[in-house]
């Protein structure tokens, strides 16, 4: 599910008004030490000992709202709870628009606030348990959930009229608006690549529950239907959503398909929980379509005498039907064992209008189409990862708290169709892939390679390796360098799969998937610039500089490269990702200068 937003417009307009406000006191927030005394808490706080300062941890709009709450309620933090009895839990729900705020609080009265009992049930560390910072991290990243929070906080607090022992656990949450039209959208260019909007209640009786007409539409289509998400139905952490509908073309509107999805899981809401499972189902009847820039991508058949100029576009009908059940367990390191069953059913054709002859046909859909089975298949799979967690800002989000999860991890599977299930053909799939992640002071690095293979009639195909690797350096005077290397290939391949890069697929200065072949290779390097308060908005600036290539084979693929400056944005009571604006130019010799604006939501890798 991708984050809800306010379309930017209105946004931008919003955020007109709030800039002629007061903004709300940042200096009631707890004032941050020096970079060197962070570095030394978060690693005390890692390791537990009781001279951790879970404040500290927080990032300036959560100090700001912990101190509104803490001085609305009277209430006093207590800095190093290590050891300490929790009492009871308090909850405190602010409003999407604050005393600061000036005249927009009016529109307040069109949001539901959370309901304080929601939000007490995703805490982990419950009243009478001693206070284990382990599942108070546990909890927040449950607290956390962008669809419905924009900040949240937990710390502990002095237990007024308690035993010396006690502590209260405090939770303060800041809801994003709920009552809204959602928009996300890709520009590049002149072409809107990508738009969804939904008109939706997020927070439905402030209950945490999702209602929506939402409208999807790519490069080729649109889609519209009703959108539902509930990840806690009946109280039980029963996670159920749905959506689907109609499929127009873009271009003339004629009616070309239909979608749908739903999904029902128990998942494994926190680390302790042994069990979990779940089944979903979908269908898709629609037009697949290729693009190369803003128009469809044109093929050309390698052994006729003329450029065919054939548009790469076919009718794809799926369907996939599982269900799975899941055991986990562990502590230092979290386990898990699941195993399940998958129907799918993918059935590709050429559309009626295909402009070639039968010859023509045949070798179009050896390039291009996907195979056509039935498969029906049984799985198990194991995974492990270390539950350790760091938070950091100004990584993927800006200048909200995010989550990254250190240490190992390792995910397997091995899935084996069987005729007498009602497979259409005998094989065995495995996939494997396994990373690490690491920080040095408040940067991460991280490296991963996966693979996948599948064995039929004693041959290996659909081969997939990818590995990448991610850097992202300390903060220091300018921000601070976020630079990822990839490398992937595929090769005996029988789903006619292609890697795709140009504009928001990596190359920035160049045509939306201009170059496509069997081998990857990209290094994306950005320096980003701080998040500036302005008013009660966020900005920001990066370079960056991007270089890669994807062909038949490594030995004949050229590389090419771009750079360019970017805009960050974030406006905390509607968004959690950053709106971005990219300016970006080619530096190949046939394209040197050649110039490319992207516009859209999230951080690019």
């Amino acid at each position: 599910m991708s984050a809800l937003r306010l379309p930017p417009a209105l946004a931008l307009a919003v955020a007109a008004l709030l800039a002629s406000a007061p903004a709300r006191a940042d200096e009631a927030a707890p004032a941050a030490p020096d970079r060197a005394a962070l570095v030394a808490n978060r690693v005390a706080c890692e390791r537990g000992e009781p001279r951790c300062d879970r404040t500290l941890l927080l990032s300036s709009i959560e100090r700001r709202e912990v101190a509104e709450a803490l001085a609305a309620r009277g209430l006093t933090v207590v800095r190093a709870p290590a050891g300490r009895t929790v009492r009871r839990i308090i909850v405190v729900n602010h409003d999407v628009f604050g005393p600061g705020d000036g005249p927009l609080r009016w529109f307040n009265v069109f949001h539901w606030t959370s309901e304080e009992d929601v939000v007490e049930r995703e805490i982990v560390l419950r009243p009478g348990a001693r206070w284990d910072d382990r599942l108070v991290d546990e909890s927040l990243r449950r607290v956390r959930d962008k669809i419905f929070t924009t900040a949240a906080a937990i710390v502990a607090v002095e237990a007024v009229g308690g035993a010396p022992d006690e502590v209260d656990l405090l939770v303060v949450t800041r809801d994003v608006w709920s009552l809204r039209l959602n928009t996300r959208f890709e520009l590049q260019q002149s072409q809107l690549t990508f738009l969804s909007f939904a008109f939706s209640e997020n927070n439905v009786f402030g209950r945490r529950k999702l209602f929506a007409l939402s409208f999807r539409m790519d490069q080729g289509a649109y889609t519209m239907g009703p959108l539902f998400i509930d990840k806690n139905m009946f109280g039980r952490h029963l996670d159920v959503r749905g959506t689907g509908g109609p499929v127009f073309n873009r271009t003339s509107g004629d009616l070309e398909g239909s979608q749908s999805s739903i999904e029902v899981s128990r998942p494994l809401w926190n680390l302790d929980e042994a069990w979990g499972g779940g089944i979903d189902f979908s269908h898709a009847n629609s037009v697949e379509r290729r693009f190369a820039g803003a128009g469809l991508r044109r093929w050309d058949a390698p052994d006729t005498p003329v450029d065919d100029m054939l548009p790469v576009h076919w009718r794809e009908r799926r369907l996939a039907v599982s269900a799975a059940v899941v055991r986990g367990f562990g502590e230092r390191v979290e386990h898990r064992v699941r195993g399940g069953y998958a129907l799918s059913i993918v059935r590709p054709e050429l559309l009626d209008d295909f402009s070639g002859d039968p010859d023509l046909a045949r070798a179009f859909a050896e390039e291009w189409l996907p195979r056509s089975e039935r498969t029906s298949a049984l799985y198990v799979g194991y995974s492990l990862f270390e539950p350790r967690y760091r938070n950091y800002q100004n990584v993927r989000t800006f200048d909200l708290a995010e989550d990254v999860q250190l240490g190992a991890d390792v995910d397997t599977r091995v899935t084996a169709g069987f005729t007498w299930l009602g497979s259409e053909s005998d094989f065995v799939r495995l996939s494997a892939a396994a990373g690490y992640t690491g920080a040095f002071g408040d940067g991460t690095w991280s490296a991963r390679v996966s693979a996948t293979t599948r064995i039929e009639d004693g041959e290996a195909i659909d081969n997939i390796v990818d590995a990448r690797l991610r850097l992202v350096t300390p903060t220091f005077e300018l921000g601070r360098v976020v630079t990822a290397v990839r490398g992937a290939a595929l090769w005996n391949d029988r789903q006619n799969q292609y890697y795709r890069l140009g504009g928001d697929s990596g190359l920035r200065g160049f045509d939306i998937d201009e170059f496509i072949g069997d081998r990857l290779v990209l290094w994306q390097t950005e320096l980003r610039t701080p998040p500036v308060p302005v008013w009660f908005m966020r900005w920001g600036a990066i370079l960056f500089y991007d270089v890669g290539g994807v062909a038949a084979s490594f030995e004949t693929m050229p590389l090419h490269h771009d750079a360019g400056f970017g805009i960050r944005g974030l406006i905390p009571q509607f968004d959690n990702d950053v709106y971005r604006f990219d300016f970006a130019f080619a530096l190949d010799d046939d394209r040197r200068g050649d110039f490319r604006f992207t516009g859209g939501f999230e951080q690019v890798f």
